[in-house]
């Protein structure tokens, strides 16, 4: 049960850095959209590769949260 509860806590760690990651690049990308510093096609295909990034990531890591979670109800006899 410890190490399912270490699983976890390192999953929560891990999605709340990335979603700051994301959302971090996501406003500076934009920033740089909007003040023309890069053209508008550079940012839009760099916010959808972020986008794609996060989600994936998001995803196993998900799958790790959830193989956490059952591993703290399932019995050991």
């Amino acid at each position: 049960m410890a190490n399912a509860l270490k699983d976890l806590q390192a999953s929560g760690i891990a999605v709340v850095s990335l979603a700051a990651i994301v959302l971090t690049g996501l406003a500076v990308v934009q920033g740089f959209k909007d003040s023309g510093t890069i053209d508008n096609t550079t940012a839009t295909k760099f916010i959808t590769g972020l986008a794609i990034f996060g989600t994936f990531s998001t995803i196993i890591i998900l799958a790790i949260i959830g193989k956490a979670i059952i591993g703290l109800f399932k019995r050991t006899d």
